[in-house]
């Protein structure tokens, strides 16, 4: 059987508190589920999470966060799926994140709270399969509108979900990052958004995590199992576009420039959500459902240190959602991540976990 005849599923969690099995990954994520499929006698089994628990326990490796605090969120009604962390260096304790696939074009804001900071249309958009939001430089658009007065800054929308890897092309929005409302009070309204539309070199992808480097560049890393031609599985793929693609005015295809010590699909829960780098483009964070992946990086690019091994921090806990995404609060000696998770009352998580080098990420 060729590998793409393999069915490919994902652990994901569902709205009424159950981990379902949507999509299997092949290969070793195949073998170390298979067991779950045959104990609740289905192909697509419905699993709590005393059983999930159970039956996949944890991913083992990597320090365990130093802090873990859980922070009650308190979403408007129309944030269903949260999918996403582009925390602002703007606006400090600001959080900005979408819904998944299927949803109305809106951005959303909350803060490190939990509390509800206000909600926009992004006009002329279509939610597709939205997966992914970054914060960073607006890069100037043909028609000007996305100019960085002032010094401010923009939020990238990535719908570049792509479960079966089937589309030829996918999307990318940038709006100007609107100014967050008082917690009392409503906020919203409609943004401008600029569309970038692309492909990959290689043929579909599915993406989750994408970030902005300060040169403007758009970086994004694939999410799924990958094989090569013997079969072997690879590591996760990095592609970037450059912010001059925004004024190409045509589909642009993306630059295949590295891969990742990350191989999805070698551990249960090792797909990869999000990606986040750090306010000081020092630090970038890549995260899986258990793990986050700490990787030093250049700060011209945003591109990682090749040389320098990532800092892994376990982050899996079994009363989580699906978890999806991730972002830097803080700075210095209070340097932490937030944590995101698909359920509308899921709670945030802020987590202090290892530096490459040793250092913790509150402490240095």
């Amino acid at each position: 059987m060729r590998h793409s005849e393999y069915g490919r599923r994902e652990v994901r969690f569902n709205r009424d508190q159950v981990w379902k099995v949507k999509e299997w990954a092949r290969g070793a994520l195949v073998g170390s589920l298979a067991m779950v499929a045959v104990s609740c006698g289905s192909n697509d089994p419905v699993v709590t999470r005393r059983s999930a628990a159970t039956v996949y326990g944890g991913d083992s490796t990597g320090a365990r966060p130093t802090s873990d605090v859980k922070v009650p969120m308190h979403a408007r009604k129309e944030l269903v799926e949260n999918s996403a962390a582009a925390v602002s260096n703007e606006q400090p304790g600001i959080v900005f994140t979408i819904n998944d696939s299927g949803n109305d074009p809106m951005l959303f804001a909350f803060d490190t709270t939990g509390a509800d900071r206000g909600a926009w249309v992004v006009d002329s958009a279509n939610n597709v399969d939205w997966e992914a939001a970054a914060e960073g430089p607006c890069a100037s658009s043909a028609r000007g509108q996305r100019a960085e007065p002032n010094g401010r800054r923009c939020i990238y929308i990535g719908d570049t979900g792509d479960n079966s890897a089937v589309r030829p092309v996918v999307v990318i929005y940038r709006v100007l990052e609107p100014r967050a409302a008082a917690a009392s009070s409503i906020g919203g309204g409609h943004l401008k958004s600029d569309r970038l539309v692309f492909r990959y070199p290689d043929g579909s992808h599915d993406v989750e995590a994408m970030y902005v480097a300060p040169d403007g560049a758009v970086i994004l890393i694939s999410k799924r199992p990958l094989y090569d031609e013997d079969g072997h599985m690879r590591p996760a793929l990095v592609f970037r576009l450059a912010a001059s693609a925004w004024n190409a005015g045509t589909v642009v295809t993306a630059d295949l420039v590295d891969s990742l010590p990350i191989v999805p699909g070698t551990a249960p829960w090792r797909t990869i959500t999000d990606a986040a780098l750090s306010p000081d483009d020092r630090y970038l964070a890549v995260r899986t459902y258990a793990q986050v992946y700490v990787f030093e990086t250049d700060s011209a690019t945003g591109r990682r240190r090749s040389g320098v091994r990532p800092a892994v921090c376990n982050i899996y806990h079994a009363d989580d959602d699906a978890g999806e995404g991730i972002g830097w609060v803080g700075g210095g000696t209070s340097r932490r991540l937030v944590l995101t998770s698909e359920g509308r009352r899921s709670p945030l998580r802020i987590v202090t976990c290892p530096l490459p080098g040793g250092a913790a990420s509150g402490r240095r």
